[in-house]
């Protein structure tokens, strides 16, 4: 058993939209990144859960707007095209199956 010092680990995160996998378990994974600016339209084969660890994220998806501040977060449902937007750069945790397929829509 170890602790997780997610500021140490965020530190380490240099680019965005590159997260880094914190611990695997049970076929899921929880991974830390760096949201700044504005992502891709995507869709997942299972859900994903987002939790802003700091900033402020947009998620935007085909009917709905979503604005996360710091200690919020939301499940996307499978199949939801989605895309995360954030104003300032902003540390995210997503919670997702290890083998998440992503595909990119226009």
């Amino acid at each position: 058993m170890e602790k997780i010092n997610f500021a140490s680990l965020a530190e380490s995160i240099k680019k965005p939209w590159s997260p880094i996998e914190i611990v695997r378990m049970n076929g899921y994974h929880l991974l830390l990144s760096r949201f700044e600016g504005a992502y891709r339209f995507h869709k997942h084969d299972a859900e994903e859960l987002f939790f802003v660890l700091k900033g402020s994220v947009t998620i935007e998806s085909k009917d709905k707007t979503i604005i996360l501040k710091e200690g919020e977060g939301l499940v996307l449902p499978k199949g939801s095209v989605h895309r995360s937007i954030a104003q300032e750069p902003s540390l995210v945790i997503m919670f997702e199956r290890t083998n998440l397929k992503t595909v990119f829509v226009p």
